[in-house]
């Protein structure tokens, strides 16, 4: 009898754990689907959700930086637990930030970690001037999400905190941009000052006046300097008047040859492959993802032809491996096309390479594993650069 009551008692056991079970693999299933709504790249949204059975009732903790996805969330899992559900997850920006939840980057080149440590891949750069969220802290780090929506981790020295109000304030104020490949501020007019700072192509400053050849101008955190008139212009002056054209594509894309390949790259400082085509059309007001597997979703897909006869001068092209035998496209380069079989890329440096056998910089590897195509001229309106983002 007691052998018979033990084996019941198992078999009870059992079937309510696998019970369990089954309920967590339904309920992890419905999370998954939430996360290819709510956030399809982590590299630009937060849904880091994780399950755990809780003596019967279900845990969820993370964290999510969409309040959307966090009441979908709550929703799904309630219909599926059949048990009391209790909500861990953090919804961004921490609560433990105050109202200091905006930032703006008071350095020339602001790195971007994956991780909170400098050992980290460095997977993007800040440029100075412009704005980022501020989502948390941890370990003397910030994570935070650029106005493109990148995220990472950065120094907290190289951002100003500020609030919503000051924001805004902020955003309303003139701004000038650099347009050198690279500047100094200094602490007077003219070029013997000492160093206030540096600054680089697509920086913005806020004027205060100009003295001679000189801008005064006002960095982030309230430190003022003297910059070459030659070496900026008023952003939305800037903007209206370098209208997005193959030519000012290929203009700034020359500008940059021989400037070193870096990982992480996007300023001129310097830029990995889809660092360089951010920047260069950044600087004719068109705002491109930050990475070359999402760049080559925008635009519209041109048929090269066989000897690329049907590409355009400013096309992007696209390297890595085609869709087959049941494998997804990868998508791991990309380049600018100049014309007659040439385009600009940053491979080891920013080159100029042909993809004809007959171009004198053929670059075989490249053909090789050649993609696509795709055409961002004329841009769509959501791909333009406005002031108000920054």
């Amino acid at each position: 009898m007691k052998r018979i009551l033990f084996l019941m008692f198992i078999s009870v056991l059992i079937g309510s754990c696998t019970t369990s079970g089954v309920r967590l693999v339904k309920i992890n299933n419905a999370i998954d689907s939430l996360r290819t709504v709510f956030a399809p790249d982590p590299r630009t949204a937060v849904f880091n959700i994780t399950t755990l059975d809780n003596n019967g009732s279900i845990l969820l903790r993370g964290e999510t930086d969409n309040p959307e996805a966090k009441a979908a969330l709550i929703s799904e899992v309630g219909k599926l637990a059949e048990t009391p559900v209790i909500d861990s997850v953090v919804l961004l920006p921490e609560t433990s930030l105050g109202d200091s939840t905006c930032g703006i980057v008071d350095v020339s080149v602001g790195n971007l970690y994956h991780s909170p440590k400098y050992e980290s891949e460095l997977v993007c750069q800040l440029l100075l001037g412009h704005t980022v969220k501020v989502f948390k802290k941890h370990h003397g780090w910030l994570f935070v999400q650029s106005a493109d929506r990148y995220l990472g981790w950065a120094q907290p020295a190289i951002i100003l905190r500020v609030d919503s109000s000051e924001l805004a304030a902020y955003k309303l104020k003139q701004k000038l941009m650099v347009t050198a490949i690279y500047s100094i501020l200094r602490g007077d007019p003219g070029t013997q000052g000492a160093t206030v700072s540096d600054a680089v192509m697509a920086d913005l400053l806020v004027p205060i006046g100009k003295e001679g050849t000189s801008f005064k101008v006002q960095l982030p955190d309230g430190r003022t300097g003297y910059i070459a008139a030659k070496d900026v212009e008023y952003r939305d002056k800037y903007m209206a008047e370098h209208k997005p054209t193959a030519d000012g594509i290929e203009r700034i894309a020359l500008k940059m040859v021989g400037f070193p390949y870096l990982w992480g790259g996007t300023s001129t400082k310097g830029v990995d492959c889809s660092g360089f085509t951010k920047t260069v059309f950044r600087m004719n007001g068109i705002r491109l993802p930050r990475d070359a597997s999402q760049q080559v979703h925008v635009g519209q897909n041109v048929d090269p032809g066989p000897n690329f006869e049907n590409l355009k001068k400013g096309d992007l092209l696209f390297f890595g491996k085609k869709a087959e035998n049941g494998k997804p496209e990868k998508i791991v380069h990309v380049a600018i096309y100049l014309g007659d079989g040439y385009f600009i890329q940053s491979a080891d440096r920013v080159q100029i390479n042909g993809l004809l056998k007959s171009d004198t910089a053929f670059d075989q590897y490249e053909l090789n594993r050649f993609v696509k195509a795709k055409r961002v001229l004329p841009p769509s309106e959501n791909l333009l650069e406005k002031s108000s983002d920054n």
